[in-house]
């Protein structure tokens, strides 16, 4: 169970926190899918939102920036929701819980996602390995194969993976994923339409910017670390996030927040290209409270579970 007075023991008078959410689903009944909870049930959910209402002062991120620019001080328990990827279930499930307790939310959204239906590698590692019993898969960069069995097994392969290709600019997340699949005798999955992997169509984008207590921003075109790219690729990632986000859903954005978003998953450059842009806010996913001089591109966020 999430531990709510955790965060809500975060909100203090001098600070504001922003709380990153990725989903919320109506149950979560896998094996080893969503173990690091990124979507997590309706009910914790809802509970969560209505303590953070009754304890503190919901800020837009549009607020967030206004504040930053004149130097004025949040009011006392401020706070932000984010959510970031662009599930559907944050149209289906959470908007409609924020809207009923007039909570104002942004969404950002990586845009080939949303075009394709597409998964991560990440998420497309725990599909495969959801569907199978055991195995002893050969990774390139280790020695021996790695076995599992059991869920715990499974866990620590998933983290293991986690942990070193993000970190690893040079690793093809791609081929890794087919390799997976293949030595699983299983088929390399695109998209799926379960709770934990569908995004929103670009209808459902376009209905959430339309509604004034909800943002859109950016979040990538393919959903890649920033800092790893070179300059054309940064470029092309920034602006055919934006060019899309307009052509399909009619947004102009100038809010932005980094995939991955730790500290090797931004650099200067990527600050500099995001301005160029017209972004003028992009927060990361580094823990920490902030206020209202914190850097508008170094703004810190809780990642609730």
């Amino acid at each position: 169970m999430i531990d709510i007075g955790h965060y809500v023991s975060l909100l203090k008078e001098d600070t504001f926190v922003i709380y990153l959410f990725h989903g919320v689903v109506e149950k979560s009944d896998y094996e080893v899918r969503n173990y690091t909870r990124k979507h997590l049930k309706k009910d914790e959910f809802c509970a969560l939102i209505k303590s953070l209402k009754s304890r503190g002062y919901v800020l837009t991120m549009d607020e967030i920036v206004d504040n930053h620019r004149r130097n004025k001080k949040c009011p006392k328990y401020s706070y932000a929701i984010t959510f970031d990827d662009g599930f559907e279930n944050n149209f289906s499930v959470a908007a409609p819980i924020l809207f009923d307790l007039n909570i104002p939310a942004i969404f950002y959204v990586s845009t080939e996602l949303i075009q394709k239906n597409s998964m991560t590698w990440t998420d497309k590692v725990e599909y495969c390995i959801e569907q199978i019993d055991s195995g002893s898969l050969h990774i390139d960069w280790l020695t021996k194969p790695v076995v599992f069995n059991s869920k715990s097994s499974k866990i620590e392969f998933i983290e293991m993976l986690r942990n070193t290709v993000k970190a690893n600019a040079d690793i093809d997340t791609e081929e890794l994923v087919v390799n997976i699949y293949n030595q699983c005798d299983l088929d390399p999955i695109i998209q799926s339409e379960d709770p934990l992997d569908k995004k929103m169509s670009w209808k459902q984008v376009q209905t959430l910017h339309e509604e004034t207590r909800f943002t859109v921003g950016g979040h990538s075109h393919r959903h890649v670390n920033m800092a790893f790219l070179g300059e054309d690729e940064l470029n092309y990632e920034v602006s055919k996030s934006i060019y899309l986000m307009k052509e399909k859903a009619g947004i102009n954005t100038c809010h932005y927040a980094y995939p991955e978003g730790l500290e090797h998953c931004f650099s200067d450059k990527v600050i500099e290209t995001l301005r160029k842009y017209g972004v003028v806010c992009c927060p990361t996913a580094i823990e920490g409270v902030n206020n209202n001089i914190t850097d508008l591109f170094y703004l810190r966020r809780f990642f609730v579970v």
